[in-house]
């Protein structure tokens, strides 16, 4: 019959204890990771879908009649643009589970769908200027696309700041040593930022 002194058997509860401590820790840990990768999916689903929105929203704008055409013809043109392209991929980082061919394969095409979105944003800063705005805003229903174009353009920044941050978040928890000793991230491949010019405030109301 094994005898255990006190001295042992309180050794033995403390190791139990700080190894209950370390898994709880390291579970906490893969969960809060899994969450924020799943919040990160969830915010390019949704930035996706506003820069769509947005493009048909300065779309119908174009149209409106107090428009100089001129103005509206280029504003048109980008529009058109980013609608044309018709993807919803905005980073190649595969944590959508997208193949490592695949990921390569949109490289170039992401990049393109970046600066096309950029150009857009470009077009509304520089062409809806404070005169601009005051002049649509006499006919009700240029004020309406307008306000509909900027309640997007705002939430589109939103959006991608909420990922961006995220990703940090991701970047510091994975950089842990608990993280990458215990592989809680399991195969998942490492998030990046979506970056690209999202500023329509210039010459506008701001927000």
């Amino acid at each position: 019959m094994i005898h255990l002194t006190p001295f042992v058997i309180t050794v033995v509860l403390l190791a139990l204890v700080a190894v209950s401590v370390v898994v709880a820790i390291a579970v906490s840990r893969a969960r809060r990771l899994d969450r924020l990768h799943q919040r990160i999916l969830a915010s390019r689903d949704a930035l996706s879908r506003l820069l769509v929105r947005r493009a048909s929203e300065l779309e119908l704008l174009a149209h409106t009649a107090s428009l100089d055409p001129a103005l509206g013809g280029t504003l048109l043109e980008a529009a058109r643009a980013y609608i044309r392209d018709g993807g919803d991929q905005l980073t190649t980082d595969g944590l959508d589970r997208r193949t490592p061919g695949q990921r390569q394969a949109d490289r170039v095409e992401v990049s393109a769908r970046l600066e096309r979105a950029s150009a857009l944003s470009r077009a509304i800063r520089d062409g809806l200027s404070s005169a601009v705005r005051s002049d649509v805003g006499t006919d009700p229903e240029g004020a309406a696309r307008l306000e509909a174009l900027d309640a997007t353009c705002y939430r589109i920044e939103l959006t991608r700041n909420v990922h961006n941050v995220d990703v940090a978040g991701v970047r510091a928890l994975r950089s842990t040593r608990m993280v990458k000793l215990l592989r809680l991230a399991g195969h998942a491949p490492i998030p990046e930022p979506i970056d690209f010019d999202d500023d329509t405030h210039t010459g506008g109301r701001g927000y």
